[in-house]
């Protein structure tokens, strides 16, 4: 059995190897053509098709105005450099991460190869800023290089992206009370692998993970700088949890989840009258509709102005 076992691990190891070798030497022939920008201030090189050059700038000065402090936070002054590769189509970033992502990523990041990608189209039409997208990714490689590798729970790594890069809304939050009250939210001792691939029950593993770490470091933010140097230094997640919380993964998962039951059904039922419904949903659709049509102007502009500059270059 243990024998059947170790095989299938490295059946899936040389999988993997395989995808990111071969994804790595893809990125090296989109390199080829692709212009590129570097950072004066931080280690970073970006590489775009040459119509995407304002895009490319705007994400420049993200990364410039962002990782400092989501180093700092982490513990880290200085880290290694981080390629940044602009997809202009939807082509171009299934190359990028070999397929291996659900058709509504708008980014991702490879903690191998130290690069972050960007689907153009898809990041630009996403319903979150391109910042906040920006930095989830970026919070991904920063925290790879502070603990040099040592494996995570994904629901740690995606919680504290999303804290990070600041993406919690009020629909979040609102979802979150109304799956809590549901009791269909689930167990965040599940949540250490791979996050499921339909976007509703991601949407849920992504909210979970996020109010996790929000209850680990709202009072405590200092704590994270010390988990992450446990982390790095025992290689072992668990271990560095006991030593910075005073309890294991698992325990803190069960007081979790005992803890979300009394917080949010609480304020669900205290929220869900009928008028409380009604006016909701009203602001959620305008704020829904106005955030689209933004989105909509915003990529038409700058589709617009790349065109102009294409063409007069």
């Amino acid at each position: 059995m243990r024998l059947k076992r170790g095989v299938e691990y490295l059946i899936v190891f040389l999988i993997c190897f395989q995808a990111l070798s071969v994804s790595s030497l893809l990125g090296e022939e989109l390199e080829e053509k692709y212009d590129t920008l570097s950072s004066s201030v931080r280690p970073f090189i970006i590489f775009y098709p040459g119509k995407y050059q304002k895009i490319a700038e705007k994400i420049k000065g993200i990364l410039e105005n962002s990782s400092g402090k989501i180093a700092a936070d982490l513990g880290i002054s200085e880290f290694d450099t981080i390629r940044v590769y602009i997809a202009g189509n939807k082509k171009n970033y299934t190359i990028l991460h070999r397929g291996m992502l659900p058709e509504w990523s708008g980014a991702c990041s490879d903690l191998t190869n130290m690069r972050l990608c960007i689907n153009t189209e898809a990041a630009l039409r996403s319903q979150r800023p391109l910042r906040v997208v920006i930095r989830h990714e970026l919070s991904h490689l920063l925290f790879a290089q502070r603990v040099r590798g040592a494996r995570c729970p994904t629901w740690f790594l995606e919680g504290l992206a999303m804290r990070q890069s600041g993406e919690w809304t009020f629909s979040d939050h609102w979802y979150f009370m109304v799956s809590v009250w549901k009791k269909n939210i689930p167990d965040l001792k599940d949540l250490s692998g791979r996050f499921p691939d339909s976007g509703r029950e991601a949407a849920m593993a992504y909210r979970l993970s996020y109010i996790a770490v929000k209850e680990l470091f709202d009072e405590r933010a200092e704590d994270l700088m010390t988990l992450t140097a446990f982390t790095r230094d025992l290689g072992d997640f668990e271990r560095a949890f006991l030593l910075t919380f005073g309890k294991y993964p698992s325990d803190f998962a069960a007081e979790f989840h005992v803890m979300l039951d009394d917080k949010y059904r609480t304020r669900f039922v205290l929220t869900a009258s009928a008028p409380f419904w009604a006016g909701m949903a009203i602001l959620f659709l305008i704020a829904y509709s106005v955030k689209r049509y933004k989105a909509y102007r915003k990529i038409k502009k700058w589709e617009e102005e790349e065109e102009i500059a294409y063409k007069s270059g």
